[in-house]
Order: C-alpha cells, then structure tokens, then sequence
C-alpha cells in the first residue's frame, strides 16, 4: 500500500496489555515505530541509524531496544523490513473502510440523480446533469488521497479549526481529523454541509468539543436536509439555459457549472490564492491534477 492515510484506529485497552512489562525507554521505541508503520501504511525499513535518530536515540542503544522488542514479537523482520501482525491487519481494514465509503457516497449521487431524472423535463435532464457533476467534483477519496498526504490534512485542519473558532474544539482533539474526511470520502460536502455545521454548532455550545466526531450527527443531519432540498429544482435562469449556471446546494440560488468554477478556480491561483488540494485535488503542474486540459493549456501557452 503506497498511499498515506495520516491516522489510525486506536484502542487504548489493548495498548495498554501489548505494552505491559515494557519499561519506559520500550514503550516509547514501540510507540514511534508503530507510528511510522501506519504512516507509511506498511512495513518499514529496518534502517538502524534513521531510525534512531527518530527516535532520539543513540544508534547503540536503539538497536539493543528494538531487538528486544524483536525477540518478544512485537515486530518482525522480513527481507529487511520492520512491521507488526496488528497493525498491517488494522491499515488494511482502514483501507477497506474508505474504499467502501467512497462507494457509498457515489451510490448515493448515482440514486439521487436517478430519482431527480424520473418524468424530468428536458432542462431539468440537463440540471441533473450538471448537478451530478457537480457530485463528482467534490472531494472523492481518490482525488484526495492522489495528492500529497499532510498537504491534504493540514488543510483540511485549518478550514475545520477555522470553522469550529476559539472555543469550539479542543486543541488535542482538532488534530484528528479521520472523522471528517470519511464524511468527505462518502460523498459529504466540505463547504455546503460540514463547514457551516461545525459554524454553527460550534457557536451554540458552552464548551469545547472533544473531537470533530461531536459534530457528525450535526453534518449528517445538515446533509440529508440539503439533498431533500435538492429534489425541488427552481426555474432555471438565461445564464443557466446557456449553460454557464448551476444550482447552489441550497437550491436557492445559481452558481457557476463545474467548467466555469474550474476557470475561476484556476483564475485565482493564476493570481497568488491558495489552491486547496483537499478540495480540488493537485495543483496544475502536479500529477493527477483535476482541471480541465484546455485551462491546463492555457497556462503552457501563457508560460
């Protein structure tokens, strides 16, 4: 498994019977190599020196502790790679875990716009068109684990810290951020439902969260109502009939099509904004980049 997924499942009953007997000094060299075994999402090399060295230790000293951890099977050595049976079987069903939200939410899409194309209209057929690509330009779990892993989180974090205020989340708890982005991987939008939630419910509440897992009822909640919302399609505009337009999430009012936002985005970047890999994917430039050739092209031609 070549792709980083910045967080793991952590259950502290059984940590804490994996490491009993261990002193300090190995419970700490147990800890960090587990750690870069789920950062990398699979075994490691078993490099003395590096790791050492991540571990703050003199070379010596580590090499004496991971052996011992070695001989009483916390990890294993094979062809020079350092791993754990519990954690591979754990990163795998992480792994499976998005892979099935990442269906689900494209499941949905795929049934909202069967429904919404029932009896339809022939400028409704071509909304539904619209807004189903819409769908595809939100944040899959494809297009974000393509681009660079802790680019993607850190981002991410930022907007929900943001979002969430001074007082809305505690500080350990902001750093975990796995809750949210299985929401985005099953098809939930970062701007129309799990931004304003968290806004909102953050506003209301007399102490801090303790993990963005307090506000997904909330978002779940705020999603269903904006898809239910969705099924009532407006009287298009001139400029959506031209095809320039599109429904918002809200169903109120009009937004620029897929293409036209990818212009705009592409515009502002041209123009020293931010480009938000977690929500539109790599950069142009970087591999697996999401927008349009012809705006791609249009920065070879002005180069």
């Amino acid at each position: 498994m070549s792709r980083h997924i910045p967080y793991f499942d952590f259950y502290p009953a059984d940590f804490m019977n994996g490491v009993r007997g261990l002193s300090a000094q190995e419970v700490g060299v147990y800890t960090m190599i587990l750690c870069r075994i789920y950062e990398e999402s699979g075994p490691i090399d078993f490099h003395v020196a590096r790791l050492a060295t991540y571990c703050g230790m003199r070379p010596a000293t580590f090499e004496k502790v991971a052996s011992k951890l070695i001989d009483l099977g916390k990890f294993s050595v094979v062809d020079g790679k350092l791993s754990n049976a519990r954690a591979e079987h754990e990163i795998q069903n992480r792994a499976d875990k998005l892979k099935i939200n990442s269906k689900a939410g494209k499941a949905s899409a795929s049934k909202r716009q069967q429904n919404q194309s029932v009896d339809a209209t022939d400028v409704q057929r071509a909304f539904n068109q619209a807004e189903a690509e819409a769908d595809t330009d939100k944040n899959t779990l494809s297009s974000v684990l393509g681009a660079p892993a802790q680019m993607d989180f850190d981002i991410l974090q930022s907007k929900l810290i943001a979002a969430a205020g001074e007082n809305g989340i505690q500080p350990h708890g902001a750093l975990v951020v796995g809750p949210i982005f299985e929401l985005i991987a099953s098809g939930i939008s970062l701007e129309a439902d799990i931004i304003p939630t968290i806004r909102s419910v953050a506003s209301r509440i007399k102490r801090p969260a303790g993990s963005w897992s307090y506000f997904i009822p909330a978002i779940k909640e705020a999603y269903e109502r904006r898809v239910a919302a969705g099924k009532s399609i407006p009287r298009p505009t001139e400029e959506f009939k031209a095809g320039t337009m599109m429904k918002s999430p809200d169903g109120k009012t009009f937004v620029p099509t897929t293409e036209a936002r990818w212009g705009q985005r592409v515009s502002a970047w041209r123009s020293g904004t931010e480009w938000s890999v977690v929500e539109w994917g790599p950069a142009p430039g970087q591999a697996g980049c999401n927008v349009p050739s012809k705006f791609l092209q249009q920065d070879r031609s002005a180069a």
